[in-house]
């Protein structure tokens, strides 16, 4: 998924905007994501705010969602791009959902990668092999069991609701009667246990 982010720049001092920025990236790009960081767009700091929002829209157009850095909402230019992504149907991150998410989802996904090797991204794309299946069950399931919201859980596993809700119900029969799975689970949660401490 590529995501752009979008936050106040005018008439802020551009070393504080650029490493605020700069952190969002590192963060997202930490989830899996390809990113869009307008302050990266190859124009001058200086160039006129005009030539920058028509950039920095060419480019959100070209994503599949937007981070909304805490704050946007001082920023004429960031409410342009908000009310954008809204109308052209792009999936709307929040800095303070993502963050607050963020340590849960990587516990997770360090403790699905140390069980099977598999990095994140291997198990969040449109692959339909067993150990990546089950992969994201596993990550499904510790997200949801960790109080995530369904439509959050969605947008990290780039599937849609239903889909969230046929595999928290399939993790249970596998659980049950797959011994395979089990184990991988069984491996999953006793680390996560562990790092909870």
């Amino acid at each position: 998924m590529k995501i752009y982010i979008s936050g106040k720049i005018t008439g802020l001092p551009f070393a504080d905007v650029a490493a605020k920025f700069e952190d969002a990236e590192m963060l997202l790009k930490d989830l899996g994501l390809e990113t869009v960081n307008p302050t990266k767009n190859g124009l001058s700091f200086n160039e006129s705010w005009e030539k920058h929002i028509v950039r920095d829209i060419e480019n959100l157009l070209e994503c599949d969602a937007i981070y909304m850095l805490d704050g946007w909402n001082d920023s004429v230019g960031a409410g342009i791009e908000y009310d954008i992504a809204m109308r052209t149907g792009k999936d709307i991150w929040f800095e303070s959902t993502i963050v607050k998410n963020k340590n849960i989802v990587l516990r997770i996904q360090n403790a699905i990668h140390e069980v099977t090797g598999m990095i994140f991204s291997e198990y969040t794309t449109k692959s339909h092999k067993r150990d990546g299946f089950f992969a994201r069950m596993i990550f499904v399931y510790h997200c949801r069991e960790n109080k995530m919201k369904l439509v959050n859980i969605a947008k990290y596993v780039r599937r849609d609701r239903t889909s969230i809700i046929h595999m928290l119900n399939k993790y249970q029969y596998e659980y049950k009667f797959n011994p395979h799975f089990r184990e991988l689970a069984q491996r999953v949660e006793s680390i996560l246990n562990k790092t909870m401490i």
